[in-house]
């Protein structure tokens, strides 16, 4: 997933259209690629701790797009774990 949003980051796509799409199009659930009909609270709990330990590293960065990207993906993994974990 990293690489996807990585290389998306990269192309410079989310300049390219006047509409939302990337990572501002995907649900949280599909960022933090977690499947609630199929993944136990403990499945779901231990992917999201992964993503929040990359992100949150990620957040203080100097690159500004890095930046971005770990903000969006915090803001998802908050979501989630209100949502299907708390």
């Amino acid at each position: 997933m990293f690489k996807k949003v990585a290389s998306w980051f990269r192309s410079g796509s989310r300049k390219a259209s006047g509409k939302k799409g990337g990572l501002e199009s995907l649900s949280p659930e599909e960022l933090c690629e977690i499947d609630p009909e199929t993944m136990d609270k403990e499945e779901i709990r231990l992917q999201l701790a992964r993503l929040y330990k990359r992100h949150n590293h990620a957040a203080g960065s100097l690159n500004s797009e890095l930046r971005a990207e770990a903000d969006i993906m915090l803001d998802a993994v908050v979501h989630c774990r209100e949502e299907y974990v708390d």
